[in-house]
């Protein structure tokens, strides 16, 4: 059957393991040839433009959200989160994007500016 296909359609005849795929799908009674879904998170592809794009953003507003640097880029949510805070390395602070590792000083001098400036006793 396939070599009869093979020879009616030429190059553009479907592999044949595709064939049987689709055969044993049919046979389990799924009319639709797409795929199902898998389960699981889809990988997180980045290019080192939007990383840059990201960053650039953060060092503009420091008080940018995730929400509004996915929509000013055009991609999701979950990957500007996957880049500020695996490839960036920054965390939220006081509503304040800056790097994880800062040293004991820098983090206490944060800590007060947002205490006297942001929180008035």
């Amino acid at each position: 059957m396939y070599r009869r296909m093979k020879e009616v359609y030429g190059e553009q005849c479907l592999a044949r393991c595709t064939i049987f795929r689709w055969c044993q799908r049919y046979e389990a009674r799924r009319v639709n040839i797409k795929d199902l879904p898998s389960p699981g998170q889809a990988h997180v592809v980045t290019n080192t433009a939007t990383i840059s794009a990201v960053d650039e953003l953060i060092r503009q507003n420091l008080r940018i959200t995730a929400r509004e640097i996915a929509v000013e880029l055009s991609i999701s949510k979950g990957t500007v989160h996957h880049i500020i805070h695996e490839k960036l390395g920054y965390v939220k602070v006081c509503a304040q994007w800056v790097l994880k590792h800062l040293s004991e000083k820098q983090k206490t001098a944060r800590m007060g500016v947002c205490l006297t400036k942001e929180f008035p006793h």
